[in-house]
């Protein structure tokens, strides 16, 4: 008689609460990819989407199709930026922040006091209209 194997079930690792070691279980993922991606997750303040991962250093489109099944992000886990109580330096470090978009994000706070929305962003383009998406799940603006 043949004994039957069980089936192993899919592991799911979540990008936000993962160790490096978890992250070392992947396909393609060794110690250096790892410690990257748990920096950028720290920088970004948590991976609102899987695919997000594709913008970390060194992490190869090859290895992204290999692990994407495997990982999830759950946006619950971001940890938000406050667009009206944030220093210019805080913002500088987000990622998807370049320089003149923190300029134009605090003259729009001088001048108005506070922003009020995500519109108040697109309407007065203070950051690349490509953007917009992305910062849905960061931003907040009591």
């Amino acid at each position: 008689k043949y004994e039957r194997t069980p089936v192993k079930e899919k592991k799911y690792v979540n990008l936000n609460t993962c160790d490096s070691a978890q992250l070392e279980s992947l396909p393609g993922i060794g110690p250096v990819l790892a410690v990257r991606i748990i920096k950028y997750r720290n920088l970004l303040g948590g991976f609102a989407y899987t695919e997000q991962l594709q913008e970390v250093y060194g992490l190869r489109a090859e290895t992204y199709s290999l692990i994407s099944e495997k990982v999830y992000a759950d946006p619950e886990d971001v940890r938000k930026i406050n667009v009206n109580k944030a220093s210019y330096k805080q913002l500088l470090r987000f990622p998807y922040f370049e320089k003149g978009e923190v300029e134009a994000i605090m003259n729009f706070r001088k001048e108005n006091g506070r922003i009020s929305g995500m519109a108040d962003i697109e309407d007065n383009q203070l950051v690349a209209a490509d953007k917009i998406q992305k910062l849905r799940a960061y931003l907040e603006f009591e």
